[in-house]
């Protein structure tokens, strides 16, 4: 059983990796490479590592319009980075973050169900 400072270090470490952006996953593999913990105890600690970014967020008051606006911003600039990098991965990348943040995607829309189209609800094909 890890001390209280040992576990507060811990939590640190993982509330600055997600800080850092790296994905949840990839914090989990870290923290037990790092700290010779199991895979589920490091899921343990990056739960509560996320629960207390997103206390401290909304304690902040921030605004999720400005939120947006700035993760937008820092996408559009990683999109034209990768663009004059020539790196084609990383812009399908950005670009598909910028779709999904903004729900610019045709997938984002409800499409009312032709005749002879497929129908939303079940999957089958109407007539």
């Amino acid at each position: 059983m890890a001390s209280v400072t040992a576990r507060a270090e811990r939590l640190d470490w993982a509330v600055r990796r997600l800080l850092q952006c790296r994905s949840t996953s990839a914090v989990v593999a870290d923290l037990a490479d790092h700290w010779g913990m199991s895979r589920r105890q490091s899921q343990r600690v990056v739960g509560q590592a996320h629960r207390q970014l997103v206390a401290d967020l909304e304690g902040a008051g921030v605004d999720r319009q400005q939120l947006v606006a700035q993760i937008t911003h820092g996408l559009m600039e990683a999109l034209g980075r990768a663009l004059a990098s020539d790196q084609p991965a990383a812009v399908v990348g950005a670009a598909r973050e910028l779709r999904e943040l903004l729900a610019l995607g045709a997938d984002h829309t409800s499409r009312p169900t032709s005749r002879h189209g497929r129908s939303r609800l079940c999957g089958s094909w109407t007539s």
